[in-house]
């Protein structure tokens, strides 16, 4: 198993004092009342041993792709994934609107990931949980699992990166969407799918690699190069200062267009 460097400890340990501000999991619980907002159905569902909060545009005759997003967390101590964070419900939203399955996932609690094992091993588990999420969507609403694209703000940007480079969970996708999130060479080098890392300026670049720069540590001869993008936004400063919801539609849309 590989490890993470150093980059990516620092990035863990700082973002529990700013992810705990912005995307504590430790919110109100969603109510599992199906509601409608317009055409588009949300509601908390269990298939394949994991929950999650779906939307969707019942009755149509089939679905573009599948949109897996996960919750910001507290790497030194992580309690399970959040289906409430505006920013996921916010893109999931309009992802269904425009004829996707979406779904925010309800990943399980991890160990304090304050060594390299307990980082890969929860990553491992996330990776683990999203994979189960997509498959279940799969099969419910007949999309086949390759067109699918995972996201998450933060931890389970983070996360998602590690997956993407030491595991194969989920190398079946089309892309990984990565708000406020961090990563590392070594990371950037082996991703097997391509990512989109959108990060405020300025924010966590003490802490590792991000946005534009991170997306700039890709070989230029990696096969998922060319389908990336790292976008570096100078109209915000803070850690997750903004949810991106246009920009991640737009790069998902790329990713999964109508066939």
């Amino acid at each position: 198993m590989t490890t993470i460097n150093q980059i990516k400890k620092a990035a863990a340990i700082t973002a529990v004092i700013l992810i705990a501000t912005v995307f504590s999991c430790k919110k109100g619980g969603s109510s599992d009342n199906i509601t409608t907002d317009g055409a588009v159905k949300s509601s908390i569902e269990s298939g394949n041993g994991i929950t999650y909060k779906l939307y969707i545009k019942p009755g149509q005759a089939s679905y573009k792709g599948i949109l897996v997003m996960g919750s910001g967390n507290e790497p030194s101590q992580p309690s399970e994934g959040a289906l409430d964070g505006d920013g996921e419900n916010a893109l999931c939203q309009k992802a269904a609107e425009n004829g996707y399955v979406a779904a925010i996932v309800k990943y399980r609690k991890g160990q304090p990931a304050n060594t390299d094992d307990a980082w890969n091993s929860d990553a491992n588990m996330l990776g683990q949980d999203y994979d189960n999420c997509i498959q279940a969507l799969s099969v419910k609403y007949k999309v086949n699992k390759n067109r699918s694209v995972v996201g998450g703000y933060s931890y389970a940007s983070m996360m998602l990166f590690t997956v993407n480079s030491t595991y194969s969970t989920l190398a079946y996708c089309k892309g990984i969407l990565g708000a406020c999130g961090a990563s590392g060479q070594w990371d950037a080098q082996n991703f097997k799918i391509p990512i989109y890392a959108v990060n405020c300026a300025q924010a966590d670049d003490q802490y590792g690699v991000n946005g534009k720069a991170l997306y700039d540590l890709i070989p230029a001869n990696s096969p998922v190069k060319a389908n990336s993008e790292g976008f570096t936004d100078n109209g915000c400063s803070t850690h997750c200062g903004k949810n991106w919801t246009d920009e991640m539609y737009a790069r998902l849309a790329k990713w999964l267009p109508i066939e």
